[in-house]
């Protein structure tokens, strides 16, 4: 693909969740992971249109000026949307310059009472994980001496990965579209 003409991105902004509970998240953002809550937005309707919606939206600060965001909802709310998922459905991963660092973030989330697994060595950065009180998985990051040699490598080798990886796995991507397409929530 060619991304020349493409203008560049230059950082994520936000990325946004629901939430069950703006209170809780906020004792998990703020307190725990110590991201200052930079604004809690009250809203009587979606932005840009005119349908009525009550609803708050808060952004946590990360220490390169984006956001991890929330929506709390409640007159929409369905237990489904809070019910923990795999972590490769969705997660939020965030990074720590140190293990040690990383190490602090396990114990203070430990005494807050959520369960923690990890560290795990991924080859290139070692992880934590615990869910958040939203059952999204929040991966707490750093990366392991070899990173840059790791990363580079596979930068070289990523179309060839992609080539292979979308030859072996069309069929089943196709087959899953073609029950998609007929399923009675494609129309909806």
């Amino acid at each position: 693909m060619n991304a020349s003409a493409v203008p560049r991105i230059t950082n994520v902004h936000h990325v946004a969740y629901r939430c069950f509970d703006s209170n809780e998240t906020r004792h998990f953002y703020e307190d725990l992971l110590g991201l200052p809550l930079e604004a809690a937005l009250s809203f009587d309707e979606i932005s840009g249109t005119d349908v009525k919606l009550r609803y708050l939206h808060l952004f946590f600060k990360l220490g390169d000026g984006s956001f991890i965001a929330f929506f709390d909802v409640p007159d929409h709310d369905r237990p489904d949307l809070f019910k923990p998922r795999s972590g490769l459905n969705r997660h939020i991963a965030v990074e720590v310059a140190t293990a040690a660092e990383q190490q602090q973030f396990q114990e203070r989330l430990e005494r807050g009472g959520y369960k923690v697994m990890g560290p795990i060595n991924h080859g290139f950065v070692q992880s934590i994980y615990t869910d958040d009180p939203n059952g999204i998985q929040v991966e707490v990051t750093t990366r392991l001496p070899d990173y840059d040699a790791v990363m580079a490598h596979e930068r070289s080798i990523v179309d060839q990965v992609m080539t292979q990886w979308n030859a072996e796995t069309r069929d089943r991507k196709d087959a899953m579209r073609a029950k998609i397409a007929k399923s009675p929530l494609a129309a909806s």
